[in-house]
C-alpha cells in the first residue's frame, strides 16, 4: 500500500503508478492518522519536502506496519523516535529475490528502470545483486 500523498507527489514528478493496480492507495485521514502525521510532518517534511514520507511514517506507525521509505534523512529519524520497521525499496526488492518472489533479472531492471525515473541509490544501473550482496541484502 502506499498514500494518496505520495502518488501526487509520483503525478508532480510525471511518473505514475497507473501498472500498479495491485497497489492500495490509502488516505491519511482518521484522527489517530492526523495526530500522527502533525507528529511526523514536525520531524521530517520540510518547505515542500518530504510530506510522503511523512504520511507513510504517520500510516504506519498507527497501523503498526512496515515502512518503505527511500529517503535516508527520513529513516534515520524514524530509528530515532523508534519506528522499529522502516526500510527502503531496495530491501523489499533483494528480500523478494532472496524469497524466490521474484529474479535476479526482474529485480535489477525494475531497479534500472526507478534509477531511470530519477531515483538516487546506491547502486548504478546494471549494479543492484551485486550491490545487495555487498550490504548483506542477499
Amino acid at each position: 500500500m502506499t498514500t494518496q500523498t505520495v502518488v501526487d507527489e509520483l503525478r508532480h514528478h510525471g511518473m505514475s503508478l497507473a501498472a500498479a493496480d495491485w497497489l492500495e492507495v490509502v488516505h491519511v485521514d482518521h484522527l489517530a492518522e492526523l495526530a500522527a502525521l502533525v507528529r511526523w510532518m514536525e520531524r521530517v517534511a520540510g518547505a515542500n519536502s518530504n510530506e510522503g514520507e511523512a504520511t507513510v511514517l504517520a500510516w504506519a506507525e498507527v497501523h503498526d506496519a512496515v515502512a518503505v521509505v527511500d529517503d535516508g534523512d527520513a529513516r534515520r529519524i524514524a530509528r530515532r523516535y523508534g519506528v522499529p520497521a522502516v526500510w527502503g525499496s531496495l530491501r523489499v526488492i533483494a528480500m523478494a529475490v532472496g524469497a524466490g518472489q521474484t529474479t535476479e533479472y526482474v529485480a535489477t531492471s525494475l531497479v534500472d528502470a526507478l534509477v531511470n525515473s530519477g531515483a538516487r541509490y546506491p547502486c548504478a544501473r546494471g549494479e543492484f545483486i551485486g550491490w545487495a550482496q555487498a550490504n548483506g541484502l542477499l
